[in-house]
């Protein structure tokens, strides 16, 4: 019974999950901040969103329309589940972002993970490693 509680903590599943950003999700009452995913920011206030954070966004949304599950790696700072989730789109959503290139590979806590993902990015000059990117991250 103790096994089957603290694999049930690990997963969270959901349909259609309510997208904020590029890189968070919410599923039922649970935060997501996808693992190794950096999205750009949105506008907050008065600051203004960064390049491709809309469309960062809006490829998440098309990602998560279906049936969505999340595997628990960490809680962050503040306090969100950090997962790895994959869908009815993709069976890995967070490499998926990456490979888009509206999103970067957060290095700091992936150690690497999404570097292919990142690097495919690049060589097909996709969203912001497309020449003539508005602001492409190094």
């Amino acid at each position: 019974m103790f096994l089957t509680a603290a694999f049930a903590a690990a997963l969270i599943a959901c349909t259609a999950p309510t997208v904020h950003d590029g890189d968070t999700l919410r599923c039922g009452s649970e935060r997501v901040r996808l693992f190794g995913v950096d999205a750009p920011e949105v506008r907050r206030g008065q600051t203004p969103a960064e390049p491709f954070a809309y469309e960062a966004r809006d490829e998440l949304l098309r990602l998560t329309r279906g049936r969505v599950a999340c595997r628990f790696v960490a809680r962050d700072r503040y306090g969100r589940f950090v997962g790895k989730c994959w869908s009815s789109a993709s069976p890995d959503v967070n490499a998926a972002l990456i490979r888009s290139g509206l999103t970067t590979e957060y290095r700091r806590y992936s150690k690497g993970a999404y570097a292919k993902a990142e690097a495919d990015a690049k060589a097909a000059g996709r969203g912001q490693w497309a020449d003539g990117a508005a602001s492409a991250k190094p």
